[in-house]
């Protein structure tokens, strides 16, 4: 189940984001909403965000959050924002529980032994995409899709730099 979830919410992220922009924003950040069916919440500091379940939990997580958006994809609801400066994904599942929160990083900003470990055993493919993943069981690791002159491949990575092939991907 545990690897059922995780490979929905990658689904999410990698074939469907809304931020694929790398690193932080630069110049203003205008606060900007989507309403949803349910209609929208005012946030006590002004601007109002979509109502989902799980908002309270998201607000008091990322009570600066701005650009907030969110979409429900299946079994999940994923809320795309900028919160100090970063482009960050939440997910909540069908009930509004906490399930994981991503974002996309440069290769550069994986842990050495990860990129260690990549260079060596991945040596001739190319990073096209990175994403830290924080899953409430699993906790913190690395979502790195690689590809080569035959093949592609989405890796788990773990922060002591272990790397195992999550998916095998077509080219």
């Amino acid at each position: 189940m545990k690897h059922t979830i995780i490979a929905a919410i990658l689904s999410i992220t990698f074939y469907g984001t809304t931020f694929a922009n790398n690193g932080p924003i630069k110049g203003p950040v205008t606060p900007h909403t989507t309403t949803v069916t349910t209609g929208s919440v005012t946030k006590a500091d002004g601007p109002s965000i979509p109502n989902f379940k799980g908002m309270e939990h998201f607000l008091e997580k990322f009570p600066q959050a701005t650009n907030v958006d969110c979409k429900v994809k299946g079994q999940f609801t994923e809320v795309n924002f900028i919160w100090n400066g970063l482009r960050l994904q939440a997910f909540y599942n069908a009930s509004g529980d906490p399930v994981a929160t991503s974002r996309f990083i440069t290769a550069d900003n994986l842990p050495v032994p990860a990129l260690m470990n990549l260079k060596k055993d991945y040596a001739g493919y190319v990073v096209i995409e990175a994403v830290e993943f924080d899953g409430i069981e699993d906790g913190l690791c690395y979502y790195v899709t690689v590809t080569g002159p035959k093949n592609s491949y989405l890796l788990h990575v773990s922060t002591s730099g272990t790397i195992s092939v999550f998916k095998k991907m077509k080219q």
